[in-house]
């Protein structure tokens, strides 16, 4: 096993890139096939969400059927139980992708090679921490850009809201970017370092403390390798790219918080 660094408090945005593409280059078969499978689930997911959103606004019309009878309102609930049955099978599969990369991950900046098994392995617990961290990231940033809703709202009931909604919609893209940045290793913080979603939040705030320049541009050429290789003409580049963005974001973590899985997320293999 390789020596476990320690963690400089410091952001080498290139070291992490050479690191993240050195640990891809350990097993690239197992990421790319576990990749390819991710997104080829993920694709069968969409279509009952497609089917239900026809099932809910094309079926009515197409069939001329009366709003309020007993077949539109079976058409609607079957369009409605096929989208949300999508959308969370879509969410579970999303939740398994970002794990497995994950651990992969680690498991290759540790020196080892990971296998297709140790990708796809099922983690209860850790899925259940990536629920509460994301859920609480959202709910934290509801909480930001609601009371600037407020704002803009009773501003725009006594007239002033044309004049000076654009100060307020800057302060919350300003906001966004900001909490963007500080959540650039939300995955790794809570599979790794912290059970508590809060606590997670924190660190990932803390962490950036001081160097989020830094971080700011690891989070940009890693929101820019995403957005340019998932055009539609790039989809086999995108599926390949998506567990080298993985590395590199996690040598970057291992970078500032130490390369400690105190969560046990990688357990002994036999």
């Amino acid at each position: 096993m390789a020596p476990t660094p320690i963690s400089s408090g410091r952001l080498r945005v290139w070291q992490a890139c050479r690191e993240g593409w050195s640990a891809f280059g350990k097993a690239p078969g197992p990421f790319l096939l576990f990749s390819i499978l991710s997104s080829v689930v993920m694709g069968a997911c969409l279509l009952p969400i497609v089917l239900g959103t026809a099932a809910l606004v094309i079926a009515p019309q197409a069939n001329e059927l009366e709003a309020g009878t007993l077949p539109s309102l079976l058409v609607m609930l079957v369009g409605l139980g096929a989208g949300l049955g999508g959308v969370l099978l879509l969410g579970l599969v999303m939740l398994v992708t970002t794990l497995g990369f994950c651990r992969g991950a680690w498991l290759a900046l540790e020196g080892h090679k990971p296998r297709f098994a140790d990708l796809i392995r099922w983690d209860g617990a850790a899925i259940n921490r990536l629920i509460l961290a994301w859920s609480a990231s959202q709910l934290l940033l509801l909480v930001g850009l609601v009371p600037l809703g407020l704002v803009g709202w009773g501003l725009g009931s006594f007239g002033l809201g044309p004049a000076l909604w654009w100060p307020i919609g800057l302060l919350a893209l300003v906001f966004c970017a900001w909490f963007g940045i500080t959540q650039t290793f939300l995955n790794p913080l809570c599979l790794f370092r912290s059970a508590k979603p809060l606590a997670t939040l924190g660190s990932g705030i803390q962490g950036v403390h001081g160097q989020w320049w830094r971080v700011w541009g690891l989070h940009c050429l890693l929101v820019v390798v995403i957005v340019v290789s998932s055009g539609a003409s790039a989809n086999a580049l995108s599926i390949a790219l998506a567990p080298v963005v993985c590395c590199i974001n996690l040598a970057a973590y291992r970078q500032l918080f130490g390369a400690e899985d105190r969560l046990g997320l990688i357990k002994p293999q036999p």
